[in-house]
């Protein structure tokens, strides 16, 4: 289908700090025709759409989240039985279809909320490809996928047990990005340190897991066959282990000395910042998060940590993108304007800045600031429209009133909210 979508102001995420005022934006199937002045006239055959009083925004890009969960706070993610048998029986023939569901009404809640791209960070069984290739087959609509499949990481390193394939020999490790390649993923997914649910000691929530030797074999591999490789990494410790590997991005991240922020910019990698899972898991009482007091100390470390990485980052003009960690406890499918809203409340940036975050800068660390992220002629028609102003007020950005991602358009999209969840995330706000 072709449109134009009439009478909108437009940011553009090319400007950081302005909307251009009364616009048409012509889109031709997946790709943006044309952004032009309203009273140019429409071209035969495309379809108007009157945006009076909103403004359109590009589709929204989270470079990171599991996307097998709903977000909601349960016992079962701290581990044991129950733990044990939920991945077990995700792992069966009968288990398959089932993730495969789960994970498809998310993306269906992450597109219908404003994202139109999602960078998965490891899954069950390669659950997340066989999605993506549904969706770009036309099956069923979705947002653009990136893809790792399950992550790697070493004997007891994060997400051994869960959504991660281990081993301690090198060797091994590299192999497998040889599996994942034959499995066609969009890039490559390591846990060089341990994580919140994982720690054994308070105030070490990111002991370093995997070795120098192992991270530059799986990195060399990956980056051999074309893959960028993205790091879970929660401690100062790990974010030099990950960069000194080869690592392309530094998924979560903590304080950054002189020598980190040197070897940033000599690997050229990038900080992602997840403020949505740490913020509430250290701010709100374990009757709700239904997570042990380790667990919400060492959430605490983690989030000043990363607030205080991200600033340096930020001050020393690194690449820094933005991702909510969807499926950890109360960080629902459709938080990402939450992130957004953090960014500027805890980093101290414009909202416009935030906002050009999520979209151009978020895609050109994905590797694909050429194809989304921004409004102009050529780029995929993945367009938002909210009512009003983001830049005066990023709330306006929970709310879409129209998503179109690769130029199918929903016209009415609908977010199944859980109404709890997010009251306890508005007192955080």
């Amino acid at each position: 289908m072709r449109y134009a979508l009439t009478h909108a102001a437009v940011f553009d995420a090319v400007h950081a700090e302005e909307l251009r005022r009364d616009c048409t934006v012509l889109t031709d199937g997946e790709t943006i025709a044309a952004v032009q002045d309203a009273g140019q006239p429409i071209p035969e055959g495309f379809e108007a759409l009157d945006l009076t009083g909103k403004t359109l925004v590009p589709g929204l890009v989270n470079l990171h989240a599991h996307l097998f969960g709903t977000g909601k706070p349960s016992k079962t993610l701290g581990g044991g039985g129950a733990q044990r048998a939920l991945v077990g029986f995700i792992h069966t023939a009968a288990g398959r279809p089932v993730v495969d569901s789960m994970v498809r009404h998310h993306v269906l809640q992450s597109l219908n909320s404003g994202v139109t791209t999602i960078r998965s960070s490891g899954d069950f069984c390669y659950s997340d490809v066989r999605v993506r290739d549904a969706i770009n087959a036309g099956k069923y609509p979705g947002p653009r996928l990136l893809v790792p499949g399950p992550a790697i990481t070493c004997v007891g390193g994060h997400g051994d047990g869960t959504f991660a394939e281990v081993s301690d020999d090198p060797a091994a490790l590299a192999a497998y990005v040889d599996v994942r390649k034959s499995n066609r993923v969009d890039y490559i997914k390591i846990c060089v340190t341990g994580g919140v649910m994982d720690a054994k000691v308070r105030g070490e929530p990111g002991v370093v897991k995997m070795t120098p030797e192992q991270t530059k074999a799986v990195c060399g591999r990956a980056h051999a066959l074309g893959f960028r490789v993205a790091s879970h990494t929660e401690s100062s410790a790990g974010i030099r282990v990950a960069l000194e590997g080869g690592v392309d991005t530094v998924e979560h991240g903590s304080f950054l000395d002189d020598e980190l922020v040197a070897l940033f910019k000599a690997r050229g990698s990038a900080f992602i910042v997840t403020i949505s899972p740490a913020l509430p898991l250290a701010k709100l009482p374990a009757s709700i998060t239904q997570l042990n007091e380790l667990c919400l100390y060492n959430s605490g470390v983690v989030l000043d940590g990363m607030i205080s990485g991200a600033k340096r980052a930020l001050a020393e003009g690194l690449p820094v993108g933005l991702g909510t960690d969807e499926s950890c406890p109360l960080v629902t499918p459709y938080a990402m304007w939450r992130e957004v809203y953090f960014f500027v409340k805890y980093c101290g940036v414009s909202p416009g800045f935030a906002l050009q975050t999520a979209t151009l800068k978020n895609a050109r660390i994905a590797g694909i600031g050429d194809v989304t992220g921004s409004i102009e002629p050529g780029k995929s028609a993945d367009l938002v429209a909210v009512d009003g102003d983001p830049l005066d007020d990023l709330r306006t950005l929970e709310t879409p009133r129209l998503v179109m991602a690769r130029g199918n358009l929903l016209r009415n999209p609908q977010v199944r909210r859980n109404p709890q969840i997010d009251a306890w995330l508005d007192s955080l706000m």
